[in-house]
């Protein structure tokens, strides 16, 4: 995958307002599961699974296994572009 076709891929997953929403409360937190995330946002946590996969896929987000449980944080590589959006959160 080029650069570019990086930077496209994270731009598409930042432009949605539920995985913004998602991206300030990882930010407030530090780290969560899939079912904090689906609380904080009101929704079932199948659909929280799928915005997470989605900023994992896109390297916005890394996760950690602590037994059972599986923590989402905000990944500490970003492209600039990335930083400056998660900076306005």
């Amino acid at each position: 995958m080029t650069k570019d076709q990086k930077l496209e891929q994270q731009l598409f997953a930042l432009a949605n307002v539920r995985r913004l929403v998602l991206l300030r409360f990882l930010k407030r937190k530090h780290a969560a599961t899939v079912s904090a995330v689906a609380k904080e946002l009101r929704i079932q946590i199948p659909s929280a699974s799928q915005h997470l996969n989605l900023l994992y896929e896109a390297e916005i987000v890394t996760f950690i296994k602590r037994g059972r449980f599986v923590f989402y944080r905000i990944s500490l590589k970003q492209e600039e572009q990335v930083k400056a959006v998660l900076r306005m959160l």
